[in-house]
């Protein structure tokens, strides 16, 4: 199966994306979860709590989506049919 060719618009797309997802990841590591240790509200501790898990649920499930192959590609391999 040939492999598709990187367009600039493609490119284009997956750095941005990760732009937003390391901005935002940061954003959150750096401003919203520190209510997670040092509030002194409940509703605070419980948001962060919650975000954070959010959060890590989310680079998982982003982590599985880029490096799991797709339906019907197999892995490439040097040993010949038997």
């Amino acid at each position: 199966m040939p492999q598709k060719t990187l367009t600039p618009w493609r490119l284009f797309k997956v750095l941005m994306l990760a732009l937003i997802y390391l901005s935002v990841s940061a954003a959150w590591l750096l401003f919203a979860a520190r209510d997670l240790i040092s509030s002194s509200s409940d509703l605070d501790v419980i948001g962060g709590f919650f975000g954070t898990a959010v959060w890590m649920i989310a680079t998982a499930c982003l982590f599985l989506l880029i490096t799991t192959p797709k339906p019907g590609q197999s892995a490439d391999t040097m040993e010949k049919d038997q």
